[in-house]
């Protein structure tokens, strides 16, 4: 998932300037990288297009909904077979660390952008013992409220729209190489800033304005347009991706790519995709941090979200961590899909950088099938009843369409 924006900007005749560091020169892709991934893709002719970024429409959810999508289904898969088949997004499934690692090339533990929150990095990353877990502790990588700390400086990896460029070599342009379409409120947020910056955005809070803002764009000029696409995972959150809710907004997703292909100029690409997909759970499922002495004992906050948690002990305690790892092993036995020490954690976000060893948990729990982990002492309500569910490792959180049509 990673090259499909870097891949959709090569397609559309665009050029990707190196980023002038070479330790961030290793973990970005560069512009022959990502022509290699559109040539292997059939996207290295040059034509205008269309990203569409589905929020929580992982492959498997697709694919046993695919009735419901008549339009989708008519779009081609560019990887593996089916209606839902596509790529494998970043660990851990969730939109904060997925739209910058689309936004940026880099994995997350190269961003930083390691959960849906994170301790805050302003608290130094050194609790004392007997703190106890709460939710003044965290800093929210998608609404960045409440944080002294810029989302630019903090988050610095440039974006693939920053290195835009018409030409090899030329400056960077201006205005005009690439605008996103999406809600009003986005532009400005936090996750913006931090990972998808350097377009211009035209806001559209209703689906149904979105095609005609991108048609619009493209008409103008801009050879490349990223559309968002939200209701189908606030819907899953809500309801479950297997309720009729959602069902309802798959098909209104539907009905505004048709829309789009039908008023976007002729000759355009649109590339669909999504940054992860969801699994329902239920209370019987779910773990309460502050329900369970045993494993809460050492514990000083708690970030990250109930399929992937980090957890934070006192003075980071390299030691202890591996203590308490091995505990929690033992006590969550099979609901748990992966635990390990922050060290360890490379293995999913990627080699940490100064940004994600400063806010990754010294112990991080990915959770099995469809349990969560979740603390009350920190969850609000709405985060506790949670339906749709997602940031762990199972394939309906991990795998994300990649499709495309020609109009």
């Amino acid at each position: 998932m990673r090259q499909v924006l870097a891949a959709a900007a090569v397609g559309a005749g665009l050029v990707l300037a190196d980023v002038g560091d070479p330790v961030l020169g290793e973990a970005v892709l560069a512009h022959d990288q990502a022509l290699r991934c559109a040539r292997a893709w059939g996207l290295s002719e040059p034509r205008p297009t269309v990203v569409v970024l589905v929020d929580g429409l992982g492959a498997e959810l697709l694919d046993q909904r695919r009735g419901h999508a008549p339009v989708l289904r008519q779009w081609s898969a560019l990887t593996g077979s089916g209606t839902g088949a596509g790529l494998t997004t970043c660990r851990p499934t969730t939109t904060a660390a997925a739209l910058t690692t689309l936004g940026t090339t880099a994995l997350p533990g190269t961003t930083g952008m390691v959960g849906y929150c994170v301790l805050n990095p302003l608290l130094g990353g050194r609790l004392p013992e007997g703190t106890v877990p709460s939710a003044d502790q965290l800093l929210s990588l998608v609404s960045w409220q409440g944080s002294a700390l810029d989302p630019r400086s903090w988050q610095d990896v440039p974006t693939v729209f920053e290195r835009l460029r018409r030409e090899p070599g030329t400056a960077p342009g201006r205005t005009g190489l690439a605008a996103s379409v999406g809600p009003a409120r986005f532009v400005g947020s936090g996750l913006t800033e931090a990972a998808l910056r350097g377009t211009t955005h035209l806001g559209a809070d209703r689906l149904e304005e979105r095609p005609g803002q991108a048609a619009r764009a493209l008409r103008s000029g801009t050879p490349l347009v990223y559309l968002y696409v939200g209701e189908l995972d606030h819907t899953g959150h809500h309801h479950g991706w297997r309720s009729h809710q959602w069902l309802e907004q798959l098909e209104r997703l539907d009905a505004a790519l048709a829309e789009l292909q039908r008023r976007v100029p002729p000759g355009t690409r649109l590339l669909l995709t999504a940054d992860h997909g969801m699994v329902d759970t239920d209370a019987a499922h779910r773990v309460d941090l502050a329900d369970h002495p045993d494993l809460a004992r050492d514990v000083v906050a708690v970030a990250g979200e109930p399929r992937f948690t980090h957890l934070h002990l006192p003075h980071a305690d390299g030691a202890l961590a591996q203590e308490v790892a091995q505990r929690w092993r033992q006590r969550l036995g099979p609901r748990a899909a992966w635990v390990g020490t922050r060290q360890e954690a490379a293995v999913h976000l990627g080699p940490l950088g100064p940004r994600a060893r400063d806010v990754t948990g010294d112990v991080v729990v990915a959770m099995e099938g469809t349990w969560v982990l979740v603390d009350s002492r920190v969850h609000s309500q709405a985060a506790l009843a949670m339906r749709g569910v997602h940031g762990s490792l199972t394939r309906a959180e991990t795998t994300v369409p990649l499709m495309t049509t020609v109009t």
